[in-house]
């Protein structure tokens, strides 16, 4: 096990053949080091576990792991992960040994991206950087549990950001019919009434056709999503098995929709009834909530502020989680602090019965 001397730069090297994790000799060389005993100690390690170390680079494993999940998320979704990945990680680890990515990597890693700003010159959403953080974290999950990596680096570190913001912004009630009277295109004046007054997301608006609607039951039918992708329009599986649901809708709604419908001459029943996609929206939103003097939320903050208003109304999360197409358990994560405090109310119902009862019906 010999190690050699850099003369030209006064220190130690270690140059060996190891056999990799799968089962190929390849020639490995590391410098620096300050004795001929740190080189060799290095070599001696290095070679107790090499056959077991994914000695690949970090953009290598990226690609396996990207590989793997092609047909087990959907595509949206892996086009989302991947431009994350090439912006904000692969630059970095790129070219990085997977086996060598060590948790002192990782924190210098999250100073760069805590200092990072985004296009806009902004630092990015807390939320944001959780996200990010988190996706490094699954690849090196991958290589955990496929690859024989010993650890993940990441779980030995903090993580950034939050899950969650610190304020979840919706409009109310008054707020936006302040906003919708701003809007006089009738087109957008539907898309913005739907997306308020029913909770589904952009997509799902976008795929309406005249043949979800159930005419008997003033009632939509969500089974796809809408969207472009490379430049092409797809209709889409939905998010989830949850998504899949009939929606009723108010009589004002109703009437609005059929009239709109009845407006556009010979719609076909399988032909989108708003035409136009979600950047549109966006940029309709921005204008319509400008000229009201409006603080702007965010398109999918309209799905939020239909479940706020059903709160107020006294409608509780199993009805909330079927009509708006999510779980229980997801509506009361992400909208538990809009409920009205029980717990004052509770205290008093037990001060009633201080002396005793015989029965107590339950809140």
């Amino acid at each position: 096990m010999p190690a050699y001397k850099d003369d030209q730069r006064g220190t130690w090297y270690a140059m060996f053949y190891a056999t990799d994790w799968q089962g190929v000799k390849r020639k490995h060389k590391k410098r620096g080091f300050k004795t001929q005993r740190e080189a060799k100690e290095y070599e001696r390690e290095y070679l107790s576990k090499s056959s077991k170390l994914p000695d690949i680079r970090f953009s290598e494993m990226t690609s396996l792991f990207m590989e793997d999940r092609k047909n087990r998320v959907r595509s949206s979704t892996l086009k989302t992960r991947q431009n994350m990945l090439e912006q904000h990680i692969l630059p970095y680890f790129g070219n990085r040994i997977v086996s060598e990515i060590d948790n002192s990597d990782i924190r210098a890693w999250q100073n760069m991206m805590l200092g990072k700003k985004c296009p806009r010159g902004k630092s990015y959403a807390p939320t944001y950087l959780r996200t990010i953080n988190s996706a490094l974290s699954t690849i090196f999950n991958f290589a955990v549990e496929f690859y024989n990596l010993p650890y993940n680096p990441c779980h030995k570190v903090k993580s950034i950001g939050k899950k969650k913001a610190d304020e979840m912004k919706f409009w109310t009630l008054d707020q936006f019919n302040q906003v919708i009277a701003a809007e006089k295109k009738p087109v957008y004046h539907l898309a913005f009434m739907l997306l308020y007054w029913t909770g589904m997301r952009s997509g799902e608006c976008l795929a309406l056709t005249p043949r979800k609607i159930i005419h008997e039951s003033k009632s939509l039918r969500i089974d796809n999503t809408f969207k472009t992708e490379d430049g092409e329009d797809i209709f889409d599986d939905p998010k989830s098995e949850n998504s899949v649901r009939v929606v009723s809708i108010p009589d004002f709604l109703y009437d609005e929709l059929i009239e709109y419908i009845g407006r556009v001459y010979e719609m076909d029943d399988d032909e989108r009834i708003l035409y136009f996609k979600k950047g549109a929206m966006n940029s309709e939103l921005d204008r319509i909530a400008e000229a009201a003097g409006v603080e702007r939320i965010r398109l999918h903050d309209l799905r939020h502020s239909h479940v706020a208003l059903c709160i107020k109304l006294g409608y509780r999360s199993h009805a909330i989680a079927a009509r708006i197409g999510d779980t229980v358990t997801e509506v009361d994560k992400t909208y538990a602090h809009l409920y009205p405090d029980t717990s004052r109310d509770l205290a008093d119902e037990l001060n009633r019965h201080k002396d005793g009862f015989s029965f107590l019906e339950p809140k």
